[in-house]
């Protein structure tokens, strides 16, 4: 599928990008600064996710689902509708070591497979408790799955720019502008994504094998939460 890729993507420098330099085939290029994503919205993802989490095994306090849930907006070859826009699943991603959480994830899917779902829940749910009141999260990136190899797929194989809306009902709301490296089966991050999403999703037969995982480096943070600030660039 990786053939069918209309630019080349490098991340510079390689062991701690600041740059994003995108050179298409048709002789275009872009050079985009990569940026962290501000504090005020890490917490809020950690926080948030947290509070879920303690949502899903009491039942009791508050819950907030908008920080998984990000509207994906993509640009794809020219036509009368080159934008595409879908609602995906959007992770964190941790610092340092992962392959050694990526093995304790997927013997705990392992485990839901073979014991059962709901016999495993509270297990897998004070795993990713632990998870996100413990481990430090990358501020660079933001993950998701590609799941289905459709619109989105199509658009990120011909421009790796996008930006991830998070729209919370609660009024706050963040738009992140950023670039996609795609991360293929195989890669350590694929794994760790995949592994993930299983833990949340246990399968229920053969597990699928994704097109691919994307790994979107932030560029630019904005405040879209409506009153004096929205439109305000965070970083």
């Amino acid at each position: 599928m990786v053939e069918k890729q209309k630019y080349v993507l490098e991340l510079v420098p390689e062991e701690d990008p600041q740059w994003a330099l995108i050179r298409w085939d048709r002789g275009l290029e872009a050079r985009l600064p990569l940026t962290r994503l501000p504090p005020a919205f890490m917490e809020w993802q950690i926080r948030t996710r947290i509070r879920n989490l303690k949502f899903f095994l009491t039942g009791e306090g508050d819950h907030d689902f908008a920080v998984h849930t990000g509207y994906m907006a993509t640009l794809g070859a020219p036509g009368g509708f080159p934008l595409n826009a879908a609602a995906k699943g959007i992770g964190l991603l941790p610092q340092g070591d992962f392959p050694s959480l990526t093995a304790e994830i997927e013997a705990l899917v392992a485990r839901a497979v073979a014991q059962g779902e709901k016999e495993t829940r509270e297990e897998r749910l004070q795993f990713l408790l632990r998870l996100y009141e413990t481990v430090p999260m990358d501020p660079r990136v933001l993950t998701t799955i590609e799941l289905y190899g459709k619109a989105t797929w199509r658009n990120v194989l011909a421009d790796p720019r996008c930006t991830v809306l998070f729209s919370s009902y609660r009024g706050l709301s963040y738009a992140v502008n950023g670039v996609v490296e795609i991360v293929l089966p195989g890669d350590p991050v694929y794994r760790y994504v995949v592994a993930l999403h299983d833990l949340f999703h246990p399968p229920r037969g053969p597990r699928r094998e994704y097109p691919a995982v994307y790994r979107i480096w932030a560029c630019e943070t904005w405040d879209k939460t409506p009153g004096p600030r929205a439109g305000e660039r965070l970083a």
